[in-house]
């Protein structure tokens, strides 16, 4: 179960990661709004929280 959960986290942190770089330069809309914080900075903590959860899922994987 846990390494399920880490593919699917890295899949969704590679496209979050992906949709964030399209979006810093302007190809595709950055939709995440949270109040007082910037856009940009919404969507690389998404990326980055997929990415450490699936980082996790495979942490002292043998």
């Amino acid at each position: 179960m846990k390494k399920k959960i880490g593919k699917a986290a890295l899949f969704l942190g590679s496209l979050a990661l992906i949709w964030l770089i399209l979006g810093m330069i302007n190809v595709v809309p950055l939709f995440i709004e949270l109040p007082e914080v910037t856009r940009v900075r919404a969507h690389a903590s998404l990326a980055v929280l997929l990415l450490l959860i699936g980082s996790w899922a495979f942490w002292n994987e043998d």
